[in-house]
């Protein structure tokens, strides 16, 4: 089976280095052969590669005709470039084992640079959907634009007219966002803007939200989403290029996609090809087949003349990252803290904190950030450190990182509590409990007083309560310490993934004194780094301890000018 072939030996080729690519589709070509040539077969793997339903896809494609570009009036699985091939492969091939109507895949990216037949790929793919899946199936793209969100729809109309052995089967309208209908299955397609409230009326199959990284709201796209719910087989499509805007939600997408790569989260149901430039490569050929998968040596040297007018014109150089490239705009975020490979390395099934001396680091907060709580102790220069958080049951709803709170819970790794603000009485009581829980000594709380003031004042009652400014001169040697502890293997955590999230989430600001960092978020209205910042409180104690200080009255007022200063959440 030529697509089953092409796809296999893509797969093998990117992940045995014959093929110049990045380290994301490095991964999820390695996820598909680890999945194809072992997992599939496992009993507890609820997956199966469907060998029968992609040799229809194979010989469906055996219909169709290209109708443009240098390959126009040519077979389409002929001339299938291997990328397209290993995409079309995963969408169509895996199923669930008790539902083979249900795909595995059901959020699929595609970001490639421009000129890589993005467009004519899914239009494919919505082609070969509507003549395959349920009966009466409705199909959506949705873009900014009238004349973008056309663009899909011009695509399926080339390949259908190209296509006369497939074109019979269709009815197509004439109008620019007409409706195109397949006869054999009733299930039709039509683009669609994003027009405040036109998209929550609607039962779709699978949407594509096309040029994705230019939305900034991400409403009418979730709204699409909404209407799958009664849906066996929903399918979600995002493809895009880069942009030069700010706040684009294909970041905040890439990123949630790389944390899935990196372990951070689970989500088998993903499926990400990332094609784009790495920063060192921008300026070199190794970029351009980074980001330009489909090997068409004349697209290569249009991108090269390219780069030439981009060295000499500020506008040219723009277009060329983007769009060529397909690199964002560089972000102000900071670099990441702690490389996440090493992070991981520290990881352990559990801590035992039986007979030792504890510190526990609390970083506050009141509603959108997550209150974080840290103990932990040193024995023989090893850090060994358990990390816990709490959040607002009412802030859930509002809250735009992609993180399930209640799975969270469940495994242990926070508390949510009732209302609008963290309660803190379950965090005192949670402090309290610490000693006869894992029967150990508490020795001193380290935090950062805001928000949590009167708390920590009745909590230095019965325990050495230590305060901590969040400057330059008393956190930063401590935060690069750490760092190094963890390069060097020394720290160890107990499993975590809510703490692996903000671990990943974490990014250095530099001072003005060489040398000197902070810890910021990488995405600040996306992302949490509380639990690490208590950690970074707890650590500070045991590194330093001749610096502590104590918590007094005077010095909070001091420290903040008086309690009714008001200072930004991490």
């Amino acid at each position: 089976m030529i697509l089953l072939e092409r796809a296999v030996k893509y797969a093998k080729d990117v992940v045995a280095g014959k093929e110049i690519t990045t380290k994301e589709v490095i991964c999820q070509c390695k996820i598909f052969l680890m999945d194809y040539e072992e997992r599939q077969y496992a009993e507890e793997f609820q997956y199966y590669f469907d060998e029968k339903e992609l040799k229809k896809i194979n010989n469906l494609l055996k219909l169709f005709n290209y109708a443009t570009g240098f390959v126009a009036g040519k077979q389409v699985l002929a001339y299938l470039g291997p990328y397209q091939c290993f995409l079309i492969t995963n969408v169509f091939a895996w199923r669930f084992k008790d539902n083979s109507k249900k795909f595995k895949h059901n959020d699929i990216t595609l970001f490639i640079a421009r000129k890589n037949a993005k467009t004519n790929t899914v239009a494919l793919i919505f082609i070969l959907l509507m003549l395959t899946e349920q009966e009466y199936s409705e199909f959506y793209s949705i873009c900014l634009t009238k004349e973008l969100a056309a663009e899909i729809r011009k695509a399926m109309v080339q390949l259908l007219d190209a296509s006369p052995h497939i074109r019979k089967h269709f009815t197509v309208s004439k109008t620019l966002t007409g409706m195109i209908e397949c006869k054999l299955t009733h299930s039709f397609y039509q683009p669609r803007t994003a027009e405040s409230g036109k998209n929550n009326s609607v039962r779709p199959s699978a949407i594509c939200s096309d040029e994705h990284a230019n939305f900034q709201n991400a409403d009418n796209f979730n709204a699409l989403k909404g209407g799958q719910q009664n849906v066996i087989n929903p399918l979600v499509f995002r493809t895009t290029t880069a942009y030069a805007i700010s706040n684009s939600i294909m970041e905040e997408d890439i990123e949630y996609i790389r944390k899935v790569f990196d372990g951070v989260v689970e989500d088998e149901r993903q499926f990400a090809l990332l094609y784009y430039a790495e920063e060192e490569h921008l300026w070199d050929d190794t970029g351009i087949y980074q980001a330009n998968p489909l090997r068409i040596e004349e697209n290569y040297d249009i991108v090269r003349d390219n780069r030439k007018k981009a060295k000499l014109k500020p506008q040219e150089k723009l277009e060329y990252i983007t769009k060529n490239m397909n690199n964002f705009l560089p972000s102000n975020s900071g670099d990441p803290y702690i490389k996440f490979d090493a992070w991981k390395k520290c990881r352990v099934e559990s801590v035992d904190f039986e007979g030792k001396e504890v510190i526990v680091g609390v970083d506050a907060s009141l509603t959108i950030d997550l209150t974080g709580m840290t103990i932990m102790y040193e024995e023989n220069g090893v850090y060994y450190l358990k990390s816990h958080a709490f959040l607002p049951e009412n802030t859930l709803e509002e809250r735009r990182e992609k993180i399930d709170y209640h799975k969270m819970q469940g495994l242990g790794h926070c508390t949510i509590t009732p209302g609008d603000i963290v309660d803190y009485n379950l965090l005192k009581e949670r402090i309290r409990g610490i000693e006869d829980k894992y029967k150990c000594k508490v020795k001193a709380i380290a935090t950062d007083p805001y928000n949590i003031i009167a708390t920590m004042q009745e909590l230095a009652e019965e325990y050495d309560v230590i305060v901590l400014k969040q400057s330059y001169s008393v956190l930063s040697p401590s935060i690069k310490q750490f760092r190094d502890d963890v390069y060097k293997g020394i720290v160890k955590y107990e499993k975590n993934s809510l703490l692996d999230w903000n671990m990943s989430n974490t990014a250095t600001v530099t001072g003005r004194t060489s040398g000197d960092i902070l810890l910021n978020k990488v995405n600040k209205n996306k992302t949490r780094i509380d639990m690490v910042m208590a950690t970074i409180f707890s650590y500070s104690q045991l590194f330093n301890q001749e610096k502590k200080v104590e918590y007094t009255e005077d010095y909070i007022k001091d420290f903040y000018g008086g309690f009714g200063v008001e200072k930004e959440e991490n």
